[in-house]
């Protein structure tokens, strides 16, 4: 199913019905390997709430894009820069970033991974369309550990694979 891609699955920024159990499943049936929490109108406790309903197993298997001071509390994977949230805590064992134009994935040395963003029109903004081709971005990926973002499907994954990404993180998919 994953045509040898890393896997990451992104929350809906909005509350979803069963949540936590949906972000275990997600976990324990192998469809994604990190679950990346991005909840950018959340409070901390809202967001601490939500990582106390999910099994301690598949902590280790979580990201946070907010409230980075909840590695002090739990065990998590790490956390995801973005424009909101651009510095590393010092508890952060992985590092990835978000990224939305070429020129910055020369940064991505510097992290475990970065997104890019978007790839396909997006399946969770209706009206955010493709900002890439991938025939012209391919050479851009060699050597680059780069996730994409944006409008991915199951479907697409071979197409990813072909065109040199490491990985693929879903957001609509999981959720719509």
């Amino acid at each position: 199913m994953t045509e040898g891609l890393f896997i990451a699955a992104i929350t809906s920024p909005l509350k979803v019905e069963n949540e936590a159990s949906r972000i275990s499943s997600i976990l324990e049936n192998g469809k994604a390997d990190i679950v990346h929490i991005r909840k950018p109108g959340w409070t901390l406790h809202e967001t601490a709430d939500l990582i106390c309903e999910i099994p301690s197993i598949w902590h280790g298997r979580i990201k946070l894009h907010d409230h980075f001071e909840l590695l002090e509390r739990f065990q998590l994977a790490g956390i995801h820069l973005n424009n909101r949230n651009p510095e590393p805590h010092p508890l952060a064992k992985s590092i990835s970033k978000s990224c939305h134009e070429i020129e910055q994935l020369q940064e991505s040395e510097h992290y475990d991974y970065v997104t890019l963003s978007p790839i396909f029109d997006s399946i969770s903004k209706p009206g955010y369309g493709k900002a890439f081709a991938l025939e012209e971005i391919r050479d851009s990926l060699v050597g680059h550990k780069v996730v994409a973002l944006g409008g991915v499907s199951p479907e697409k994954f071979s197409l990813l694979k072909a065109a040199g990404f490491f990985g693929a993180a879903m957001l609509g998919y999981f959720w719509k």
